[in-house]
């Protein structure tokens, strides 16, 4: 699932009350500051079962945009 909205808006409590709930782990990534390669390790020695919260995702957006200027 992809919760969206402003800051402040309690998606981060939600994710923890939900991992709770369910007694899973939840693991927190600031994607401004996780290399490429590191992101990649860190799903491939993830648990079966957890949560993963994404911090920053928009920036995945604007470095797409910055990489694919051009190239339409």
């Amino acid at each position: 699932y992809l919760l969206y909205g402003f800051p402040g808006t309690r998606k981060s409590n939600l994710s923890l009350a939900i991992t709770s709930n369910f007694n899973l782990n939840i693991y927190i990534l600031n994607l401004s500051i996780i290399s490429k390669a590191i992101l990649k390790h860190l799903f491939n020695s993830f648990p079966s079962y957890y949560i993963i919260l994404l911090k920053n995702i928009n920036i995945i957006s604007s470095n797409r945009d910055t990489k694919t200027e051009g190239f339409y």
